[in-house]
């Protein structure tokens, strides 16, 4: 053997077990042995995750004669290996049971898995031709078969058998995906997409989704080669598993894996006009492929390359992300899978969701790129008062500047032109961007009579708190810009941003999620994990939540005194709330409505 191999077995269904065999040639070990890790996060998902604590009963042996080697355990995620004049084994098996696109899988119904979760690195050869087989199961499973965009070596016809990658990080790359599909498949540019979907119980209307994919990436392929129309692989696919409740994807250079409800797809004989759950859907499809391009290809100097062990900082992803997220549904407005009216709801949407956080002027969308593995992707009670997502707020900026620069060249360029710059920027380097390489592309494509305004716009919304001027740019760009008032009095949800109160329901309590910075709820002394019992001598329960909120409203305007019970701790307690009409006006968190004129 003279290759770094791996074999996967689906072992244990019912156990949610792999068994993996690590064959590390001999080539390799004979003169000072090696070291193996597997990764602690995997590229797209800024937290360290440490998968190898799924990982169980790791030996090794000699390949020829079976006999043990010794194998020391360095730290939590990596072991040595002792020098072998023959090649060596190791086996062990990782517990998977994850739902999520981020880890592995496997019951009786279906298996998945990324490389990061199942395949031990063979530390300073990252960079040689790795094999993977993937045993085909028991007969218990004789439809089940494989998606995966890793190059083929030898496989049958289930597609179980042997891939290969040119290195490490290309293998990592490459989510496997196991089990019964319904496929949807197209072109797009010349370039064959498919769509593969695991948990629909029902059939799906593939001929819906065939067309607005083949729309959405046209789109996306002709915004960044409007001359060429050349896709950046020779095939893509998009993995889907859908469940009762979940949301989410991540993106890799060939491929993504989806995770949605079974009820955000659609059906035959569907009104669509009237499933926004679906154009969610096609919004985190459309979020994920432009992925293709903007990190998987033009990345941070920071991820290049990644660096699997420890946290790898860059202050871009309000750029890599927020932008995405701007595009994302700006390609479902220019495909034409939503009307002008439409994305005009989502972007309000957006906007509103951002304002409505206090943690907007604590952090800067700078700072929080380069937090977001201790803060964005390890949120807690507070953080509406202490992050700003740079998704959101990083989406709003893009808009923008789009708009600042549209008005500067007088509509003879936009924030498009930038986004091609770093992509032909890239084809010619080859090289991750460093963190000021943004501002030499806007300098570049839009000239010097920029640069006092961009440096403004910089250090004011992006390194800085302040607030977008959404509302003036908006109208200048012919949007109809509203303040969207709902009195909380007569609307629940209102009443609860003005109070700064996020709830839920636990076995019949209301539980305080949150408790916002600057809120009624706050200032009378309540925290979040506090358990509400009463209000105003009436007792709380979920049925009657919404009433007793608008009614506190009512009589705070009043300028009443409101008691408060509650349990913190297990421990009994009062509050009061007292406000007045003109407090509670100076109060109520901006909001704004959009339309065309």
């Amino acid at each position: 053997m003279s290759r770094i191999r791996y074999v996967v077995e689906l072992k244990d269904c019912h156990g949610h077990r792999f068994e993996v065999t690590l064959q590390i040639p001999s080539r390799i070990l004979k003169d000072q042995g090696v070291q193996v890790q597997l990764p602690a996060w995997i590229p797209g998902s800024y937290m360290l995750r440490d998968f190898s604590k799924h990982l169980e009963t790791i030996t090794a042996k000699n390949a020829v004669t079976k006999k043990s080697i010794a194998l020391e355990k360095i730290d939590s995620n990596t072991w040595y290996v002792s020098p072998s004049n023959q090649d060596v084994t190791l086996t062990y098996q990782v517990y998977a049971f994850d739902t999520s696109v981020r880890a592995a899988y496997i019951d009786s119904t279906r298996a998945f898995f990324n490389p990061t979760s199942l395949c031990l690195q063979v530390l300073d050869y990252a960079d040689e031709v790795h094999e993977l087989e993937i045993l085909k199961p028991a007969s218990t499973h004789p439809s089940w078969r494989i998606e995966t965009t890793l190059p083929v070596k030898k496989v049958d016809a289930s597609r179980f058998g042997i891939y290969q990658a040119h290195s490490y990080d290309a293998l990592i790359d490459h989510p496997v995906a196991i089990g019964e599909f319904q496929t949807i498949t197209w072109q797009s540019c010349g370039t064959p997409h498919r769509m593969v979907i695991q948990g629909a119980i029902k059939e799906v209307d593939t001929q819906q989704l065939a067309k607005d994919l083949k729309a959405i990436c046209d789109a996306h392929i002709q915004f960044f080669e409007p001359k060429s129309h050349r896709a950046p692989f020779q095939q893509y696919s998009f993995i889907v598993n859908t469940v009762g409740d979940g949301y989410g994807g991540l993106e890799h250079r060939d491929s993504t894996v989806l995770l949605c409800k079974r009820d955000d797809l659609p059906y035959p004989h569907q009104n669509l006009s009237k499933h926004e759950a679906y154009e969610d859907f096609l919004g985190l499809c459309s979020h994920e492929y432009f992925h293709a391009w903007m990190v998987k290809r033009i990345k941070p100097k920071a991820f290049d390359p990644y660096i699997l062990d420890q946290k790898n900082h860059t202050r871009l992803l309000w750029l890599f992300e927020g932008f995405t997220s701007y595009y994302d549904d700006l390609q479902l407005f220019r495909s034409k899978r939503i009307d002008l009216s439409a994305y005009l709801k989502r972007l309000e949407k957006t906007w509103n969701m951002v304002l409505r956080q206090p943690g907007r002027h604590k952090q800067s969308v700078a700072e929080s790129s380069f937090d977001a593995w201790t803060k964005y992707y390890q949120m807690d009670e507070n953080t509406p008062n202490a992050v700003v997502s740079y998704y959101a707020k990083g989406s709003l900026i893009a808009l923008a500047l789009d708009i600042t620069i549209r008005q500067h060249t007088r509509n003879q360029q936009s924030l498009d032109d930038v986004m091609r710059h770093l992509w032909q920027m890239y084809q010619l380097t080859q090289q991750g961007m460093a963190e000021n390489d943004f501002d030499s592309a806007i300098e570049f494509i839009i000239g010097p009579s920029f640069q006092t305004i961009w440096k403004s716009f910089k250090s004011d919304y992006i390194e800085g708190t302040k607030d977008l001027p959404l509302m003036k740019l908006l109208i200048s760009a012919n949007i109809q810009v509203t303040s969207k008032v709902k009195k909380a009095s007569d609307h629940a949800e209102s009443a609860k941003q003005l109070l700064g109160i996020r709830t839920s329901v636990n076995n019949g309590w209301i539980k305080l999620t949150h408790v916002l910075d600057g809120g009624l709820a706050q200032r009378a002394g309540l925290s979040a994990g506090d358990y509400l019992s009463g209000i105003g001598q009436e007792r709380v329960t979920p049925a009657r939540l919404d009433q007793l909120l608008m009614q506190l409203i009512l009589d705070l305007e009043n300028a009443k005194k409101i008691s408060i019970l509650a349990y913190r701790h297990e421990t009994e307690f009062s509050a009061t709330l007292s406000s007045n009409a003109k407090e509670i006006a100076s109060l109520q968190p901006q909001q704004f409505s959009l339309a065309t004129y």
